[in-house]
Formats: C-alpha cells, sequence, structure tokens
C-alpha cells in the first residue's frame, strides 16, 4: 500500500528504520531564498521530524527566478513566513520552525543549538563564516552551499575532524560584490546540500567528507576536490573558538 514516503521507504539505503530516524531527526536551514528553497523543500518533503529556517529578509521580484517557495503575491511579506505556509501545504506533520532573524555571532548559537545538522544557504561569505564559527563551537555537522552564475559549491564540515569552511575560505574569503545566479544552478546545489543532509541523518556514508564539491552548470561537470584540515584555523584546528 501506497504512503508518503514509500517512493523511498522502498530504497534499501532507508527502508522503515531510516524513516523513523528521519521523523526523529531535525535541521536548521539558514537562508529561505535561492538554496534555501530548494534544501527545505526536499527535507521537508522527505519528512525530517522539525525543520528550522532562520531569515530576515522580505520576498522582492528579483527573487522570483530562483526561489520558487515564493510568489508574486508574496512579495513584501517576510520569506519565512511566505516559505512556511508552502512547506506546511507539502508536508503538515513536519514540524517547522521559522525564526525571523538576521544571523550575527551575537544570537547564532542560541538560533542554532538544538538541532543536529545546520545548513548554510546564504549569499554572503561573511555570514557563511558566522554560522561556520557557530556550528563549531557547537560541535554541529556544518553543510556550506554557494553559488555564483551557473557554478556552485558544497562543503560538509564535522568540529574537529574535518576542513571547515574557514580552512578553505580564511577570514571569510575575498570581498566581492554580490553576484548573479542562475536559478537551476541555484537549484542543483541546494538539492545537492539536502541529500548530503538526509545521507548524515540516515547514517550513510558521507562521500564528500574532507572534500569541496563543484558543479559547474556551463560544462555539465561536477568535480570532487580533496581539501585538507588547517591546523592552525582558528575555528576547526589548533586555536581557540
Amino acid at each position: 500500500m501506497d504512503d508518503r514516503y514509500s517512493a523511498q521507504t522502498v530504497l534499501d539505503q532507508i527502508g522503515p528504520e531510516g524513516q523513523k530516524k528521519l521523523a526523529r531527526a531535525s535541521v536548521v536551514v539558514v537562508g529561505a531564498g535561492g538554496l534555501g528553497c530548494p534544501v527545505l523543500t526536499y527535507l521537508v518533503a522527505a519528512g525530517v521530524g522539525r525543520v528550522g529556517m532562520i531569515d530576515a529578509d522580505t520576498v522582492s521580484l528579483g527573487n522570483l527566478n530562483r526561489q520558487f517557495l515564493h510568489s508574486e503575491a508574496d512579495i513584501g511579506r517576510p520569506k519565512v513566513v511566505s516559505a512556511r505556509e508552502k512547506l506546511t501545504a507539502i508536508n503538515s506533520s513536519v514540524e517547522i520552525v521559522a525564526h525571523e532573524e538576521f544571523v550575527t555571532d551575537d544570537n547564532a548559537e542560541t538560533l542554532l543549538a538544538g538541532y543536529d545538522v545546520v545548513l548554510g544557504a546564504v549569499d554572503s561569505l561573511e555570514t557563511r563564516s558566522v554560522i561556520n564559527r557557530a556550528a563549531a563551537a557547537l560541535g554541529l555537522p556544518y553543510i556550506d552551499g554557494g553559488v555564483n552564475g551557473f557554478c556552485g559549491s558544497v562543503i560538509f564540515s564535522l568540529p574537529k575532524k574535518t576542513p571547515c569552511l574557514n580552512c578553505v575560505f580564511p577570514n571569510g574569503g575575498t570581498k566581492r560584490k554580490a553576484a548573479g545566479v542562475v536559478g537551476a544552478t541555484a537549484g542543483v546545489v541546494g538539492s545537492l546540500q539536502a541529500n548530503v543532509a538526509l545521507m548524515w541523518l540516515l547514517d550513510r556514508r558521507n562521500p564528500i567528507e574532507g572534500k569541496l564539491l563543484f558543479y559547474d552548470g556551463l560544462s555539465m561537470s561536477v568535480d570532487v576536490i580533496d581539501i585538507k584540515r588547517d591546523v592552525n584555523c582558528p575555528i576547526c584546528g589548533g586555536g581557540a573558538i
């Protein structure tokens, strides 16, 4: 007999027990925009028990080429309010927690505490660095996503074990002007982030542990590049957090 999750519980990698694991799990997604929309959608649809989202921005017309949880009718509304409505309509059995706040060094640890996995879905390297610091301080796995034009990247970091975002982009990287992005690129990268989160929650092997996954939509290629932990990194290395 079909049920909501029958298409995934039939898989050996999930099954009924795996679905129970997802139902007991909690994730928090920082950002309800271009990356956040696919991340949130696939985690909620998969039946993750509690999904938090953090964003203080409002919907604008320029968001709609990629942020498919929002529509023209949502312009001017808080993104977390708009997204929660759509996500609840997809799966009302999931607890969806909306935090209408921007993440800062002052509130990040409070907002992220109590979740099993943190996903970053924001376009600012500065904010991604804030999330990375807080996740490391809390000992939480962090799945970072970034997009630029037709390209994007995903990094999985586990405190004290794998390289963190700061190992790859020290001090938040070089500040640059906001880049453009193709909606489909955000969809691909956000979906990859969601998949990595599901594998972690299901205790499956993580193929990008210690790797940087780079997606190029112009060449239709995916490269998985080895990255090394910086022993002098103040976030995940020998220095103080």
